[in-house]
């Protein structure tokens, strides 16, 4: 009944937060470009400050909902994995795919320095949607 009781509490302290909860394909993106954020073991503000801009534009997340959003996450998310996360788009158009990709490289590129560890996520990501390196290339440009 407690977990019951979080969840109401969250959903019902943020319209955000509640759409993210229920929309499973939007929390499975947000939660892979979250891991983006932190794939090179720490938090720089431009990655915080891209996310936030990533959200407002291509999500309709306000800027001011996007701290709750990031704890709903964590708190709600934090069992799956990027591979689970990446599976949701398994059967989405290609479009939507290479948009994620696109954000996730964004996110990367933030500060200026794109980290080994952010390239594996990238790629493995782009894997698990079936994409290949030509189309990665093909987004970089």
């Amino acid at each position: 009944m407690i977990v019951v009781d979080r969840i109401r509490s969250w959903l019902d302290q943020d319209k955000s937060v509640r759409r993210v909860a229920d929309d499973l394909q939007l929390t499975s993106e947000l939660i892979l470009l979250v891991r983006m954020m932190f794939a090179d073991g720490k938090l720089l503000p431009e990655e915080l400050e891209n996310f936030k801009r990533i959200c407002k534009i291509a999500f309709g997340i306000p800027e001011e909902d996007v701290p709750q959003v990031i704890e709903y996450l964590r708190e709600f998310g934090y069992e799956t994995t990027v591979d689970d996360a990446a599976v949701m788009f398994e059967q989405l158009d290609d479009d939507r795919k290479r948009s994620l990709l696109l954000h996730m490289m964004s996110i990367a590129k933030s500060d200026k320095e794109v980290h080994a560890e952010e390239v594996d996520l990238i790629r493995r990501t782009a894997s698990i949607l079936g994409l290949e390196a030509a189309d990665l290339q093909r987004l970089r440009n």
